[in-house]
């Protein structure tokens, strides 16, 4: 009978401790499920900011070339080069000149007398020809050629007087003078790209008369024009040509244009 008791105390035991395992088990299990799991958070990547793009500062535009200012007239008053140059051309006629500009027109004299000497000093000009030679004097010394610059007005008024009409637009040569008119000086023609050519061609005209050439015609077209061609006025088909002799020996002409 006592080892009963003792079998069903033992047993009792037993089953009181397995429960106490499980009870122990199940409460580690809930107590791990109520955990959180909480995982490292990735560092944070660095944000990216884009790179201010570049772009080229816009350069200042130049501004665009104004036009000269062509006073209408000036005084009527002219003032001569003092300077002299030296001789262009060694053969023919040396023909002495002065240079001078009128007053109010803007140029200096000195300045447009050294234009002059370069353009008829060109081996294109007419010293190609070997009849004629120039030599620029100063004021006061005998000459037979006065070369002027004047405002359109008194280029009208100068050239009026020796039986040109120029309406304010071109140049002329009469008796001793040459008037070469400040708006084309200054501006030329459309059709003329560069004045700088415009300038040497509208001395060699005006000149060209002076040694005794007339007017011509374009000879052809594409042709270059003739330094005596009305190139003031359009090209007539030619191309544009300062130069009686544009390749140094061989004069350009054309037909003799009807008065």
């Amino acid at each position: 009978m006592a080892r009963r008791w003792w079998l069903s105390i033992a047993l009792s035991a037993l089953i009181l401790l397995i429960s106490s395992v499980v009870w122990y088990r199940m409460r580690q299990a809930s107590a791990v499920s109520s955990t959180p799991i909480v995982f490292p958070s990735a560092a944070p990547s660095p944000s990216l900011t884009p790179a201010p793009s570049w772009s080229p500062s816009p350069s200042p535009s130049s501004p665009a070339p104004t036009a000269p200012v062509v006073p209408a007239r000036g005084t009527g008053r002219f003032q001569y080069s003092v300077t002299a140059g030296a001789r262009v051309g060694t053969a023919g006629h040396l023909v002495h000149y002065t240079v001078a500009t009128e007053e109010g027109s803007g140029v200096d004299p000195e300045a447009f007398a050294a234009a002059v000497q370069e353009t008829l000093g060109d081996p294109r000009s007419w010293i190609a020809g070997g009849r004629w030679s120039f030599e620029r004097v100063p004021s006061g010394t005998a000459s037979e050629l006065t070369v002027h610059l004047a405002t359109p007005g008194t280029t009208d008024t100068m050239c009026a007087r020796r039986g040109v009409r120029t309406r304010g637009e071109v140049s002329c040569r009469g008796g001793r003078d040459v008037i070469i008119n400040l708006k084309r000086w200054l501006l030329g023609v459309a059709w003329y790209p560069q004045v700088a050519d415009y300038r040497d061609m509208v001395l060699n005209h005006e000149v060209g008369h002076f040694l005794g050439n007339g007017h011509v015609l374009c000879p052809s077209r594409g042709a270059l024009a003739p330094v005596m061609a009305r190139q003031s006025f359009g090209l007539e088909g030619c191309v544009v040509n300062p130069w009686p002799y544009p390749d140094g020996s061989k004069l350009v002409t054309g037909p003799a244009a009807p008065r």
